[in-house]
């Protein structure tokens, strides 16, 4: 039978450390993005989905999940991922930033 040995004790955090983590955790917070994949239907009328989702990190890399599961990948960029989806016959892939303000969607978002 294995022994666990309790986790050592930290002495109390000074006053304002706990805002001090947010704020290391808000400044370090991978940026969220959706891949979007824009495409007509048989009738002609213009759809979309989202295709994956993504996290942008500070060095201008990327993670990316399909949404079905059918993929991940790890990019140089987000914008790479746009462009995946975009080799797809008869589609068109951008980015779209959660928060961001209202425009017009283009490959890089």
């Amino acid at each position: 039978m294995a022994t666990v040995s309790p986790r050592p004790s930290l002495p109390a955090p000074p006053d304002g450390f706990a805002d001090e983590i947010r704020a290391l955790v808000e400044a370090t917070a991978p940026r969220l993005f959706a891949v979007v994949e824009q495409f007509r239907t048989s009738d002609g009328e213009h759809d979309a989905r989202v295709a994956a989702w993504g996290l942008a990190h500070d060095d201008g890399s990327a993670q990316v999940t399909a949404v079905d599961g059918g993929f991940r990948m790890s990019l140089r960029t987000p914008d790479r991922a746009a462009r995946m989806i975009s080799m797809r016959p008869g589609s068109v892939g951008c980015l779209v930033w959660p928060g961001s303000a209202t425009g017009p969607l283009t490959p890089e978002g």
